[in-house]
């Protein structure tokens, strides 16, 4: 079964990711990495293979492998 993977050098890192809203089953996350700053993860384990955040993620970070 294919799984998203993360572009991270194209992501955007923002705390507000419609990718992760768009998320079923909640298998991405932003890590908070200090005050201002932080990165989006996807639990690999969580992800059920159903692309709902590659359509939503604005700047093609999410790809399904």
């Amino acid at each position: 079964m294919k799984k998203a993977v993360l572009n991270e050098s194209r992501c955007d890192k923002s705390p507000f990711c419609g990718a992760k809203h768009a998320c079923p089953v909640g298998a991405i996350k932003f890590v908070r990495q200090g005050i201002f700053s932080g990165k989006i993860e996807i639990d690999k384990e969580k992800c059920i293979g159903c692309s709902k955040c590659v359509k939503y993620c604005p700047h093609n970070a999410i790809i399904m492998k």
